[in-house]
């Protein structure tokens, strides 16, 4: 089975993190420091220099931020 051709969930999940965060914080620092984050985590899921990560972070920073992660498969 196929994805279909530049799909990349990540990448959708490492552009609305910062639009999220920016809604609520005056910047991801002020984010990181209020939550207890690693900004070099946060920094490293942003830029896309790190691709793999627990569940349990997403689902933190997702928390943080008052939303949920939705995994599923289709």
């Amino acid at each position: 089975m196929q994805l279909k051709k530049g799909y990349d969930p990540l990448a959708i999940l490492r552009k609305q993190i910062p639009e999220l965060i920016r809604e609520k914080y005056p910047s991801i620092e002020r984010f990181c420091y209020e939550e207890g984050f690693q900004k070099s985590t946060l920094s490293r899921l942003i830029s896309g220099k790190r691709t793999e990560f627990q569940i349990a972070t997403l689902v933190r920073i997702a928390k943080a931020l008052g939303k949920k992660i939705v995994v599923k498969i289709e």
